[in-house]
């Protein structure tokens, strides 16, 4: 029998080490305990006494309760990463805690409200990804745009055509330019996910991120975790959303009947209205043909001379020329839990036992949202009915449960 506290779950020790960057000798040295002892905890072969874990809570800054908690428990076969060669395995590492994270606060919130329903249309692709050409894949974003009614015309809020296709959306403030986005599919919650890093980047690359992962969604339902790993035909998995991205954003029809002249002033005056990079919609010229290699060559030349090459520097990358897109999805499910009085922000905070700055980031609530005091009602209606309420943003409507069961971590 193992002493210590006995309903100590290793594996969430790892989860807070590894979402806080820390080496197992690093928090060892904090607590007073060995390298090897932290690995004992998280591989569940000796149990924390309670002043250890008190302090390992204090130094990760995680409530003792989410020790206490089981984890996640799918594993995330194939996350789908930007720049994955140059991003260090621990970095990701950071990233990836909060994937599983995500997980809980969804299904937790799904169990209180009907989220939009998955809606992505059925498209024949090759069994080898390889095999999916350029203009294939044209085609294959303006059907997405038809299939969510987009049409051929700009889309005001590309986060928001994820979320209203059922596809929740985060934004991760992430101490990196190497990791931009990221996606993954659930398949216990039978859901794809996309994040966004929004850490020092502009709304229009924002943008092309949530697209760029849109793309792998779409794309790249079979292809294997081996495969994404492998540095060549990653490269090409990239090369094939990098396509998706700057077609589903401005179609081919559109490009060519706006872009009267592939100059730089041209594409800033088009910048605002589709809300895509001048040095996207260079590379875009390109990849119709409307410019070859050396005229490409020169417009980012040109770019540089103008200092508008690097991050924030084009023009309107201000957040007041163009604000950077908010998700809705999971922020205001957890606004109607609350506002409906079935769960207090404490009782939230009980349920999901992470840090409150995880939630709310998450969630993407403002800082804060979860320590506000809630309002005790002395009466209550003996029995709860459902209800719905109209998101005025989107036009969807969301419907609250009114009695559902208390949720497990999976």
């Amino acid at each position: 029998m193992k002493f210590g506290v006995q309903n100590f779950h290793g594996r969430r020790l790892t989860e807070a080490r590894l979402a806080r960057g820390l080496f197992k000798k690093a928090l060892a040295e904090k607590i007073g305990v060995s390298a090897v002892a932290i690995g004992r905890y998280e591989d569940c072969l000796d149990n924390p006494q309670h002043d250890k874990l008190r302090q390992i809570a204090e130094q990760l800054d995680f409530p003792v309760e989410f020790f206490l908690r089981p984890a996640w428990s799918e594993e995330l076969e194939l996350v789908f990463w930007r720049h994955r060669s140059s991003e260090t395995k621990y970095a990701r590492e950071m990233t990836e805690q909060r994937m599983r994270w995500l997980c809980e606060l969804f299904f937790f919130l799904e169990e209180e409200v009907d989220f939009p329903a998955l809606k992505l249309p059925k498209i024949d692709l090759p069994s080898d990804f390889r095999l999916i050409n350029s203009e294939m894949i044209e085609d294959i974003a303006l059907r997405v745009r038809h299939h969510w009614g987009l049409r051929e015309l700009p889309i005001p809020d590309v986060t928001l055509a994820l979320e209203n296709a059922g596809i929740p959306v985060v934004n991760l403030q992430i101490n990196s330019e190497k990791q931009d986005g990221f996606c993954f599919r659930s398949k216990a919650l039978e859901r794809p996910f996309v994040g966004i890093n929004v850490y020092n980047i502009s709304s229009a690359r924002a943008r092309f991120d949530a697209a760029h992962e849109l793309g792998h969604i779409i794309l790249h339902r079979q292809v294997t975790p081996r495969e994404s790993q492998d540095p060549l035909l990653h490269k090409l998995l990239e090369q094939q959303v990098h396509r998706f991205a700057g077609a589903f954003l401005f179609p081919r029809s559109s490009f060519m009947r706006e872009v009267g002249a592939p100059t730089l002033y041209y594409f800033c005056d088009l910048k605002r209205r589709w809300g895509m990079s001048i040095a996207a919609m260079i590379y875009r010229a390109f990849d119709l043909g409307v410019i070859d290699e050396q005229e490409k060559s020169a417009l980012y030349h040109n770019m540089a001379r103008r200092h508008w090459r690097g991050v924030l520097r084009e023009p309107f990358d201000s957040v007041e020329d163009m604000p950077l897109e908010r998700p809705r999805m999971l922020r205001r499910a957890l606004e109607l839990v609350v506002e409906s009085g079935t769960f207090g922000r404490s009782a939230i905070r009980s349920s999901l036992s992470l840090p409150q700055g995880e939630i709310e980031q998450l969630a993407g609530v403002e800082v804060g949202f979860l320590s506000e005091a809630d309002v005790v009602s002395l009466v209550a209606p003996k029995q709860r009915n459902a209800f719905r309420t109209l998101d005025l943003e989107t036009g969807e409507v969301i419907e609250f449960r009114g009695a559902s069961k208390r949720p497990s971590s999976g």
